[in-house]
């Protein structure tokens, strides 16, 4: 058993040790939930000037895995990562045949408009959509961005 004073353990919250995932049931109006969740980690964390832009983010990526799949569950991480914030979005989207997955993709991508010129305009890092593969399937949408850009945003 390794001696107590030698071991480190962070217990208070700081951007080191922001690593949270939860989901969501299926429901539009977990966005409200989740916007006041990510604002109060973000806020315990110090990173309370990411909050304005990671509380957008959360709920355009949300706002999308409710439109394109209504009645499903949801999850999302919300995690510090070399000095990056980052957002992530799982949904229980059917997978399309071949000849419509595209035509999807753009549909899905075409509705985070408003998330993708906010982050152009604060210099953000990036914003994706994808496919989860395996036996989980689904759609994984995600941003990341960092504090320059969250102060970027703040400042438009």
């Amino acid at each position: 058993m390794p001696d107590s004073a030698a071991v480190s353990v962070n217990a208070d919250p700081v951007p080191s040790n922001l690593d949270y995932s939860f989901g969501l049931p299926d429901g539009p109006y977990c966005v409200s939930t989740a916007r006041k969740t990510v604002e109060r980690l973000l806020l315990e964390h110090h990173l309370a000037d990411m909050a304005e832009l990671g509380v957008l983010a959360a709920s355009e990526l949300l706002a999308n895995a409710y439109l394109f799949t209504p009645g499903k569950a949801t999850s999302l991480s919300v995690r510090w990562r070399f000095g990056v914030l980052r957002l992530t979005v799982f949904d229980e989207h059917p997978r399309h045949p071949k000849a419509a997955r595209e035509a999807c993709r753009a549909r899905r991508r075409a509705a985070l408009s408003t998330l993708d010129a906010a982050l152009a305009a604060s210099d953000s890092l990036c914003c994706g959509l994808g496919e989860v593969g395996g036996p989980l399937a689904g759609s994984k949408m995600w941003v990341a961005f960092s504090r320059d850009a969250a102060r970027n945003y703040d400042r438009l």
